[in-house]
């Protein structure tokens, strides 16, 4: 079966030329970017919350597949590639009749569903009853890339809201469509932004480069549309300066234009966990900065690049870095405040929680009482919130680290409302970790779930494996702490699979987690695991990491005593 015509109109949605929706239902409308949802504007709502995930996930795999239809054997070993062939039918079936009621709620008993049928052994969303985003932002994007002129470009740009289902980021099945669509908006955005400069228009087309790299940083022609964009705009000034006057400017204007994307790709890169590349284009960018004499830049790479450092197990590399590169005492607020945090993180990964505390509250105090003579250089970003989110966070930790319970309430608080006001779902998912810790010490493991549960929501959306896989491992372990060994064991698993690739100190903390869940059931298995993670968290050079693996040691030697 070939996939339906299809007709958009530029509104709100799309009209289906072969089909309709089932009689007196409407049709449904299911979002995949920026998340699953599924609306209907008449008739019953869907579902909120659906009671099985595998209903969930067979919806979308056929809202992603062509023709929106698939093999039923291909969905089950999607959702339920484990099973035997008998319980994944009996899976397939539940999942069908969840997925059919959670999208039409008031759907009758053994009534046929107005949205999702069977034909054979194919699965099917039915045509012109289900009206999906991705397709119509395709059909918008190549219908302006084909013929469309700014207008068309513009209106297929924005159509593209968010990431395709960011939840599932890590899952196999929606690579190619999450790939494609990618390729696509950059594609579409580079077309709009080499349109405005053909026109003459070099600030818009800087900003439509800019937009296609916080989400592609490694898109070639979107930093070189930005490139060609700063020479034609050249610096402002009032009058004409001589010939080699303007072309030495423009060059000037260019490298830092170059230095700002690096960083913003550098910071893509790290919560990617691709720390080396990090670092190469970190020192590209000081590099940039450096004959420039622009100094403030300049602390504020040299900042990053000690973070990243301290992450790959090179202290002695990032305080050279912190050293060489030190704000000056008239600095803006946010330069100082980079420069002190990144110090605190450095001696955080080496154990030193006591001084990393007080560069954290020289951090904070930075931040809040700026220098009045702070003049911000347009080469520096004025992130305040998002920086006073991470030092008072850097302070819940520290403190918890260092025994002081009853002082790390307080800035975990603060460091939630300042994440919240940043709008960094990173940020916000760090403190919201630190929050989930300081409940589970203080015995409220429902809260703590509750926070956790948020936070690995979070840090999955902001495409951070590490912390992703870091958030599973303490869940898994509060699973434990509850009884919940099955939760608790796909938990764990989960995260030592999505760390493997990254190994050192993520992959420390997901193998410690999951050798306490096996320590009951498998007490050589979680010894060897627990052998592994000390390697790797010596490799990573993270104390903390180190001082759990030596825990949970003790808790496995104290559990072989009491069955002897």
């Amino acid at each position: 079966m070939g996939s339906p015509a299809r007709v958009y109109d530029s509104g709100s949605g799309a009209r289906e030329a072969d089909g309709a929706a089932g009689a007196g239902t409407g049709p449904l409308h299911l979002y995949l970017l920026g998340g699953f949802r599924a609306e209907r504007p008449h008739g019953v709502p869907p579902a909120a919350r659906w009671p099985r995930p595998g209903a969930r996930t067979l919806v979308k795999l056929l809202a992603l597949a062509p023709g929106h239809q698939l093999h039923r054997e291909h969905v089950m070993a999607c959702c339920w590639p484990h099973a035997e062939l008998g319980a994944a039918l009996r899976n397939l079936r539940v999942a069908l009749h969840t997925a059919r009621h959670a999208l039409e709620p008031e759907l009758r008993p053994r009534a046929v569903s107005s949205y999702v049928v069977t034909d054979g052994t194919l699965l099917r969303l039915v045509p012109g009853a289900v009206l999906v985003d991705a397709d119509r932002v395709e059909s918008l994007a190549e219908n302006a890339l084909s013929q469309g002129g700014v207008p068309e470009l513009a209106a297929a740009f924005a159509a593209f809201t968010g990431e395709l289902l960011p939840e599932d980021r890590y899952a196999a099945w929606a690579d190619a469509r999450r790939t494609h669509l990618a390729d696509l908006r950059a594609t579409t955005g580079c077309a709009l932004a080499g349109r405005h400069l053909a026109d003459g228009d070099p600030a818009r087309a800087a900003a439509v480069a800019r937009r296609v790299l916080e989400q592609a940083p490694g898109d070639e022609r979107a930093r070189h549309l930005l490139m060609d964009a700063s020479r034609h705009q050249g610096p402002h000034r009032k009058h004409t300066p001589p010939p080699d006057a303007r072309e030495d400017a423009g060059r000037e204007d260019t490298g830092l234009e170059a230095a700002r994307v690096r960083l913003d790709w550098a910071l893509t890169l790290d919560r990617a966990g691709r720390y080396d590349e990090a670092i190469d284009v970190l020192r590209q960018a000081l590099a940039a900065y450096a004959p420039r004499g622009h100094g403030d830049a300049r602390a504020l790479a040299a900042a990053r690049l000690a973070e990243v450092l301290a992450r790959r197990h090179r202290p002695a590399e990032a305080h050279a870095s912190l050293r060489a590169h030190a704000p000056g005492p008239a600095a803006p607020a946010e330069v100082g405040a980079a420069h002190h945090m990144a110090r605190s993180m450095v001696l955080f990964y080496e154990g030193a929680y006591e001084a990393g505390l007080a560069a954290a509250r020289t951090a904070e105090a930075t931040l809040r009482t700026p220098p009045p003579s702070a003049s911000a250089s347009r080469a520096v970003p004025s992130p305040h919130s998002a920086l006073l989110a991470r030092a008072l966070a850097q302070q819940a930790v520290c403190n918890g680290l260092l025994g002081r319970f009853d002082q790390a309430t307080a800035p975990a608080e603060q460091a939630l409302s300042a994440a919240e006001a940043s709008g960094d779902p990173a940020l916000l998912a760090n403190a919201l970790s630190v929050l989930r810790e300081n409940a589970r010490r203080a015995g409220d493991l429902a809260q703590a779930l509750r926070h956790g549960r948020r936070a690995l929501t979070l840090a999955e959306q902001a495409g951070r494996p590490t912390a992703t896989a870091f958030e599973r491992a303490n869940l898994a372990e509060l699973h434990l702490s509850l009884g919940e060994s099955a939760e608790a064991e796909r938990l764990a698993r989960a995260a030592a699979e999505l760390a493997e690739p990254f190994g050192g100190t993520v992959l420390a903390f997901a193998l410690t987690a999951l050798a306490r869940v096996r320590t009951a059931a498998d007490p050589d298995g979680a010894a060897a695991l627990l052998d592994r993670a000390e390697h790797c968290a010596r490799e990573g050079g993270h104390r903390q990491a180190l001082d759990e693996v030596r825990a949970a040691r003790a808790e496995w030697a104290a559990h072989g005593r009491s069955h002897h």
